[in-house]
């Protein structure tokens, strides 16, 4: 272990669990008493002093083959090193875990659109051919995203691509789109299209595709030669009304039902739109705070959580799904059935007692179909994305830092080293940073 600095590991460890127990102490007491203000926060975290010390043993670590080692000498801890290196950071988003546990992976943004990777049993590989991708909620239909088109794909493993149930070339979706908006900018007109993709949700067996991006919101059908394309937001009447020259939006988000009926999604300046696939019909819901940011439906496709921003927080209520058509809108505060008046959410993943969201702070919380907080586990920075485990085990988390994070969230145990009260661990974590090969730690 010539890679290893024996001093200098000690005192990452030390502070480590010095500012972990000071933090947690500091929101234990703050909490209990109201926050008041000669309430003393604790000494800054001091491990930002030998950041470039631990990277250069990270990155000798991985050249060695000693990971594992790595991880017991120097537990990860994301804010004292990725705030030293903020120019090597990217967003790193978890797309998927396949029916054979491994999980997609997507790091960076943007020109040249990101790489796409395969993480499984501790390797991960770059996937070729492909540089996005999106599933249905249980893994078995995945939409796979390139400068062709989307080829939805149903039982991907890690070691096969699985059957080919449809495509959607964008000559095919931009052609049809241009016909339709001949007088807008859209989707259409984007020359790589699939550098533009926030979320890529396969639904009807995999026949169809809900986009969601900068361009807006789509929904897209039929076939190779033959594809549809609806404009679900920005929606056309309101553009035409108000003379709109292009259908792009700021904060597009959307999800899909479990059972595969309803659509939730929304932007900046919309209100909160759920659409029913079976009827037609579309509802809308002021929102909670400023502007719409995220929705997730329920694991049981009963109820849908909105969640809008105001700066880094936010509020959350939900809709019960049966009482959507009941209530065309909902105007009034006292209407809203609020989950959360705290935080911003930028991902989130339900289960089937609740749903786990993630911050802007770097928190992830469990809050039960309540309402009620059950614990909360700091990653350390901003919430890029989520995703889940179909038996609840293991929870993928990336941030805009850069990191990946594997957690198990049944293991019962609490780490020293972590900061939240949440009784899970991080079993595995990979540091995916611009212009450096990804990195285990």
């Amino acid at each position: 272990m010539d890679w290893l600095n024996k001093g200098i590991a000690e005192r990452w460890r030390a502070e480590g669990i010095r500012y972990a127990s000071d933090i947690n102490e500091y929101v234990r007491v703050g909490n209990e008493t109201g926050w008041p203000e000669n309430l003393k926060p604790p000494e800054e975290d001091q491990r930002r002093s030998i950041a470039g010390d631990i990277l250069q043993m990270i990155r000798e670590a991985n050249r060695c083959g000693e990971t594992k080692k790595l991880r017991e000498e120097i537990p990860p801890a994301s804010w004292p090193i990725t705030s030293e290196f903020p120019d090597k950071l990217q967003p790193v988003k978890p797309l998927a875990f396949l029916q054979d546990g491994s999980l997609l992976v997507h790091a960076g943004s943007g020109s040249p659109g990101g790489t796409l990777y395969r993480a499984h049993a501790g390797d991960l590989t770059e996937i070729t051919g492909a540089n996005y991708a999106g599933s249905s909620r249980d893994g078995a239909y995945v939409a796979l995203v390139n400068e062709q088109g989307i080829r939805v794909v149903k039982g991907m493993t890690g070691d096969t691509e699985g059957e080919q149930v449809a495509v959607f070339r964008w000559k095919d979706v931009q052609g049809r789109l241009k016909a339709a908006l001949p007088d807008l900018e859209s989707l259409a007109d984007g020359e790589h299209p699939e550098r533009h993709m926030d979320e890529v949700i396969p639904v009807d067996g995999g026949r169809r595709v809900m986009l969601v991006c900068g361009y807006g919101i789509y929904l897209l059908g039929g076939g190779e030669g033959e594809v549809e394309v609806e404009l679900l937001h920005p929606e056309l009447a309101d553009l035409r009304e108000y003379e709109s020259e292009d259908t792009i939006v700021d904060m597009a988000h959307g999800d899909i039902s479990p059972d595969g009926r309803w659509l939730a999604y929304g932007s900046q300046s919309s209100e909160h739109q759920l659409k029913d696939l079976q009827s037609g019909a579309v509802y809308a819901y002021e929102p909670a705070s400023s502007y719409p940011h995220f929705a997730r439906f329920s694991e049981d496709s009963r109820e849908v959580w909105f969640n809008a921003c105001h700066f880094y927080n936010g509020a959350t209520f939900k809709v019960p799904l049966a009482e959507a058509a009941q209530k065309r809108e909902w105007g009034s505060p006292e209407e809203w059935l609020l989950t959360n008046e705290e935080m911003r959410v930028y991902a989130g993943v339900s289960l089937q007692e609740g749903y786990i969201l993630g911050d802007a702070y770097g928190y992830l919380r469990f809050i039960d179909r309540k309402g009620q907080e059950i614990w909360r586990y700091f990653v350390g920075s901003t919430i890029s994305g989520m995703t889940l485990t179909v038996d609840e085990k293991v929870l993928a988390v990336g941030t805009y830092g850069g990191m990946l994070h594997l957690l198990d969230l049944k293991c019962g145990q609490k780490s020293e080293y972590s900061i939240g009260t949440a009784a899970i661990l991080e079993t595995d974590r990979w540091m995916l940073w611009q212009n450096q090969e990804p990195l285990s730690w």
